[in-house]
């Protein structure tokens, strides 16, 4: 995951070079000095990514250590780490700054919950006798290895993360088990045409506010793509509530 969002970081250093190269005075200055002033930029810009990385890397937590436990299974630091990494990524992307305090609390809770939500389903799936044959996680191991295109660039992906191919195919098993119990036990509400129309108009609105109205497309051209992201958002606050429901019920303890 530190890959990654070094990764991640570098992307965002070049845009900010590029930014910069944008804006350069195209007067007759000799070309030693724009090369220096770029290499001044860039020094600043790599200063800037490291402390950005320390920041980030400070706070996660030992591997090892129990951040959460769940009806006495534990959730490690490891787990914690990873999916830390990608909301910090998650939150860099969006413009935001994942380090300072209040973004920092934000973030740990919203992992700890996201960790803690995920382990009670996946009890619940188990406790209600849902099971995932080797066939269909196999199925799925395929189909993310056709989808990134060989053999060798799934095995840099799974490098890149730190994980075996046994360990992410446990990870598509427990996956594959909440998705069972999800689709089976749970309800989200229907998405209508009136509830798409709805959702579109304040979008319009949206778009007059910050004058963009120009560059909104036509409901027709969209009504596919907004039912779909408000199922998910149906989804989303069905398996919420649900989460609530089984932490009620169950022995929970943070320990961060």
């Amino acid at each position: 995951m530190k890959r990654l969002t070094t990764l991640c970081l570098m992307l965002v250093l070049a845009l900010v070079l590029a930014a910069c190269g944008n804006d350069e005075d195209k007067s007759d200055n000799s070309s030693s000095a724009d090369t220096e002033e770029a290499q001044k930029q860039q020094e600043e810009a790599q200063k800037q990514m490291e402390e950005m990385q320390k920041k980030l890397e400070k706070q996660q937590v030992d591997a090892d250590k129990t951040v959460a436990t769940v009806n006495e299974t534990e959730i490690k630091g490891e787990e914690y780490n990873a999916l830390l990494a990608q909301a910090q990524q998650q939150s860099q992307t969006s413009g935001a700054d994942p380090t300072t305090d209040d973004a920092a609390k934000e973030l740990k809770d919203q992992v700890l919950k996201s960790l803690v939500g995920n382990e009670l389903l996946l009890q619940a799936a188990t406790n209600n006798d849902y099971e995932v044959s080797d066939k269909e996680v196999n199925e799925e191991l395929q189909s993310a290895k056709d989808q990134l295109g060989s053999e060798d660039k799934f095995a840099e992906a799974l490098k890149a993360t730190g994980s075996t191919e046994e360990e992410y195919k446990q990870q598509l098993k427990e996956g594959l088990l909440v998705t069972k119990y999800v689709e089976n036990e749970l309800s989200p509400k229907e998405v209508t045409e009136d509830d798409m129309k709805s959702y579109y108009e304040k979008m319009e609105q949206q778009a007059k506010e910050s004058k963009q109205e120009d560059s909104l497309p036509k409901y027709e051209e969209v009504k596919e793509q907004l039912k779909t992201v408000m199922e998910q958002q149906n989804l989303q606050t069905v398996m919420l509530d649900k989460v609530d429901e089984l932490e009620k019920d169950a022995d929970v303890e943070y320990k961060i």
